[in-house]
């Protein structure tokens, strides 16, 4: 991570105290690994590639902050994500696909708006999800569709934090811009967690709509306890989805909304264990259970799924980590269709991720 300050006058190459408070920092991830896949297509093929990494996306971005003064500072972030294996962006069109955002920051707390995480997924990739949210679509399936802002993707947000002590709270509202409804492709966040040590737990209520004004309503609740070497997480999300953003997420093809909205309730546990400075041991199991998938009411329009995962990783220095993992993931009832090969997937990686 680099940083450069700058402490000159806009115009005049004289120092003035309030500038020399300004910096710019340039911060990234290049992250990239073999993946083997079971179950890759229709007619039970494997894949292997040279593809993401395991666990995070590599990007790139620039975040910069300016001391205001009276405990005030102005701040914004560009953020964009990109694929090591080829070079090419993560979404074609848009630089800073990941965040672009400007705002303010004092006691009161901290305001922002552009493009942007929403507080219940903050909270997920800073360790309340087992794995930090991983990045293999195996594996990141759960909090994809139910903790993020959905058919919005984190545009067009406005977002408030505070922490006082050991409470956290966030509120975000997601502007929907199309005339003469307010409606349309608006979405909302409230957020509150007890994030002290040895116990935390935190509460979520997202709601999502799409440009119909149809609605994936949300409901989240999230436990951590820390004891000693290990880290336990536990987690509960309740779905009801009129948009057909989860059934297209989960079945690769884009689905509209309709009459019989999904509904879903899924589980999360996981343990993270340090066995040593550099070595750390992850296991996370992800299951749900959904009624009406792909729109289809009774017995024929219910399943379930699940998804489990290990993970070693070992740092070679703070920002440099070799890792290895193993997932297996399951569907029964209608949820089946949502693999290629209508049952199950076994995946295998190995990878390297450099932090700058």
């Amino acid at each position: 991570m680099k940083t450069w300050a700058f402490p000159l006058a806009a115009g005049a190459l004289i120092a003035s105290p309030a500038f020399a408070q300004s910096s710019v920092t340039m911060f990234g991830v290049a992250d990239a690994s073999l993946r083997y896949l079971s179950g890759a297509t229709s007619d039970n093929k494997s894949s292997f590639a040279l593809t993401d990494g395991a666990i995070s996306q590599s990007r790139w971005g620039i975040y910069g902050k300016e001391d205001l003064g009276q405990g005030m500072k102005a701040l914004f972030m560009l953020e964009g994500g990109y694929h090591l294996n080829n070079g090419t962006s993560q979404r074609s069109g848009k630089i800073f696909n990941r965040k672009a955002y400007v705002g303010l920051e004092g006691d009161y707390g901290k305001v922002t708006i552009g493009t942007q995480d929403n507080p219940l997924w903050e909270l997920l990739i800073e360790g309340w999800d087992p794995l930090t949210v991983g990045n293999y679509d195996q594996n990141e399936w759960m909090p994809v569709v139910f903790g993020t802002n959905g058919p919005n993707g984190g545009n067009n947000a406005v977002k408030y934090t505070k922490r006082y002590q050991d409470i956290q709270v966030g509120l975000e509202y997601i502007v929907g811009g199309v005339p003469g409804s307010t409606a349309r492709n608006s979405g909302y966040v409230l957020s509150v967690a007890y994030v002290g040590k040895p116990f935390g737990v935190a509460a979520n209520v997202l709601q999502n709509r799409d440009i119909q004004a149809n609605t994936q309503m949300i409901y989240n609740l999230d436990l951590k306890y820390e004891w000693g070497p290990a880290t336990l997480t536990l987690g509960y999300y309740n779905s009801n989805d009129k948009t057909g953003f989860v059934d297209g997420f989960l079945s690769g093809r884009g689905v509209t909304g309709g009459p019989n909205p999904r509904k879903d309730n899924a589980f999360f546990a996981g343990v993270a264990y340090q066995v040593s400075k550099p070595l750390t041991l992850s296991a996370a199991v992800y299951y749900d259970r959904a009624t009406n998938v792909n729109g289809v009411t009774g017995d024929a329009g219910d399943g379930s799924r699940e998804t489990y995962v290990l993970l070693a990783e070992y740092g070679f220095s703070r920002r440099t980590t070799l890792y290895g993992t193993v997932d297996y993931s399951v569907g029964h009832g209608a949820q089946r269709a949502e693999f290629p090969n209508g049952h199950d997937q076994t995946g295998v990686g190995v990878g390297l991720r450099h932090r700058f």
